[in-house]
């Protein structure tokens, strides 16, 4: 299944030592708040020339985000469809688009990721999630792979705007089975996605799996 291990190395934040509760309400602070807005700043520092300091934003932003997230790991391997991160509110229209759209998008990232396709990861990734990808293909084998999605959720955890700027978090959960494994395997994954202009197609900019 498709995977990233450049987010995971950050997931040793100060928030991992707060007890279950706690962590889950300083999660939903730092999702929205840091997780979000950290990203959408490093996104700014980076189109306005300014690499290191992208990555410097980026790089804090992932350290609480992920930090929590790896506290509430133990937790993740509940029902499938529940959803774990994900806030229990009412969806517009927009928001039911978004999230038929990334159930979509995760389709065609994952058959892409199959298929070692280059060109395809490229259109729906961001150029660091890119980057990353494609270094671990070469760990995954290069030859064409097979996962079927046996059964997939997708909630919202949160949305940023930021003038023609858009990030969404969305907590993917679901079954699949994949080539070599002796059977089905359920998952649990964050996924953040960020585009440029209103109409433009969502690209995956970061990816953490919760178990």
């Amino acid at each position: 299944m498709l995977t990233a291990r450049g987010a995971a190395a950050l997931g040793l934040g100060t928030l991992a030592l707060l007890p279950g509760t706690a962590s889950a309400t300083a999660l939903s602070g730092v999702s929205t708040s840091l997780g979000l807005a950290g990203s959408l700043l490093a996104l700014l520092a980076s189109q306005r020339g300014s690499p290191a300091q992208a990555a410097t934003l980026l790089g804090l932003a992932a350290l609480a985000l992920l930090g929590a997230i790896g506290a509430l790991r133990w937790r993740a391997v509940g029902a499938v469809g529940r959803p774990l991160l994900g806030r229990s509110v009412a969806l517009h229209g927009d928001d039911r688009a978004l999230l038929s759209g990334a159930r979509e998008h995760f389709l065609h990232l994952q058959s892409a990721w199959d298929k070692a396709d280059l060109d395809a990861l490229r259109r729906l990734t961001t150029e660091d999630m890119f980057e990353e990808l494609a270094a671990e293909l070469p760990g995954r084998g290069l030859g064409p792979n097979r996962t079927e999605v046996l059964a997939l959720e997708a909630h919202l955890i949160a949305v940023e705007r930021l003038g023609p700027l858009e990030l969404a978090s969305i907590e993917f959960s679901g079954v699949v089975r994949e080539t070599g494994r002796r059977g089905p395997a359920p998952f649990r994954e964050v996924w953040m996605l960020a585009r440029q202009q209103p109409g433009e197609g969502w690209r995956l900019a970061r990816q953490q799996a919760l178990f």
